[in-house]
């Protein structure tokens, strides 16, 4: 009887043990990888916002586009590979490290489950590499691939994309250093109401550093928010400015039972770019169009930025749902014409000049902002 139950005793630990076997898994003990090589010019406009790019004629976007729909947002650069465990099993999930220039540390880790991932934000005419890591949920077992570099396009502008937010651009890339001043539509809605999510406050203060907003918007459009959107970490600056189909740079006067006095916000505007502490900064009205226009024109024409940008700049809000659309006459006509007949030899110098003279920010801040921006 004793050897019949260690007969059946042993069969049972046989099938236990070819079960465990089974079901085991083992973690692979080498990885090939195969990393996608994107090249030297990579591009992140669409053919659209690239057809405008190197249209030779840059004082219409007739027929690509009128502001009547949302055609600003970047394309994703897209990062793939292949990764074979040469022994065990393959990995559970990647950590991909996206390195800027020479950057030991890198600018984003982030986890992935396929073998592909889109990013976007990434700045013009710059050198990245990356690399991609094997790795399994309950182990610490991990492969890393070498890095493979790319360098993006040299074209401008750089348009970016936070979602639920329209019309967002850098000023940098020609002339001005990239990820310091930043243009877009509005946060919040008139009513107060936001549309913007975590992501969207995670990729304007983790991915574009935004420290400070300025608001341009009147009074009623603002929502009556004291305090940004984007967190307690960003700090909030209201400048109340009024457009109305008025000179944005000269405008004095009243609407709605409000007097505007736009020459002294724009003092105030640039007393706040004056400070370095202030940076990265985000400037915006209602849709990013004209009176962000104007102090785009007048950030870029102050940095010695030449003309064509300055339009081509302006005219990319075509590209946005903005109701309406940009022309050269909105420029030329209005605070382009009273720049120009200011005094100085070139665009840059009646600009210094203008806010200094007129305006009355002072030399000393001025000078400071050209420091600060001027990518030298």
């Amino acid at each position: 009887m004793k050897k019949k139950l260690l007969y059946i005793s042993s069969l049972f630990m046989i099938a236990l043990s070819s079960c465990s076997q089974g079901t085991k898994q083992y973690n692979a003990t080498s990885y090939t990888f195969n990393l996608a090589s994107l090249g030297q010019n990579v591009d992140f406009h669409t053919d659209l916002q690239r057809q405008y790019i190197e249209k030779v004629d840059y004082t219409s976007t007739s027929g690509i586009a009128s502001g009547s729909s949302a055609k600003d947002a970047p394309l994703a650069i897209n990062l793939s590979w292949e990764a074979t465990p040469d022994k065990g099993n393959g990995s559970d999930y990647y950590m991909v490290d996206v390195f800027e220039g020479n950057d030991d540390y890198p600018l984003y880790s982030l986890k992935t489950y396929e073998d592909k991932l889109d990013i976007y934000n990434l700045k013009i005419n710059t050198n990245y590499s990356y690399q991609v890591t094997a790795c399994y949920e309950n182990s610490s077992t991990k492969f890393t691939s070498e890095k493979s570099e790319f360098k993006t396009t040299d074209k401008g502008p750089r348009n970016l994309l936070i979602n639920n937010v329209i019309n967002v651009r850098d000023l940098g890339g020609h002339g001005i250093k990239q990820g310091l001043i930043y243009r877009s539509g509005r946060f919040n809605e008139s009513d107060g109401t936001t549309k913007i999510d975590q992501t969207t406050i995670d990729v304007a203060t983790k991915d574009l550093k935004i420290k400070t907003e300025i608001d341009l918007r009147r009074f009623e459009e603002n929502g009556n928010i004291t305090a940004s959107p984007l967190g307690e970490s960003v700090n909030y600056h209201h400048l109340p400015m009024y457009y109305g189909g008025n000179n944005v740079l000269t405008y004095v006067g009243e609407h709605s039972g409000v007097t505007y006095d736009n020459p002294a916000q724009i003092k105030n505007f640039f007393e706040l770019l004056a400070d370095e502490r202030n940076y990265p900064v985000d400037f915006h009205c209602a849709i990013g169009k004209d009176r962000t226009g104007c102090m785009a024109y007048l950030i870029e024409a102050l940095c010695g930025m030449d003309e064509e940008y300055l339009y081509r700049d302006y005219l990319f809000s075509n590209f946005a749902k903005i109701s309406g659309i940009c022309e050269i006459a909105d420029i030329d006509d209005r605070y382009g014409a009273t720049l120009k007949n200011y005094e100085g030899d070139t665009l840059q110098e009646k600009t210094f000049n203008y806010l200094e003279n007129v305006i009355g920010v002072s030399k000393t801040n001025l000078e400071t902002i050209q420091d600060i921006l001027i990518d030298k």
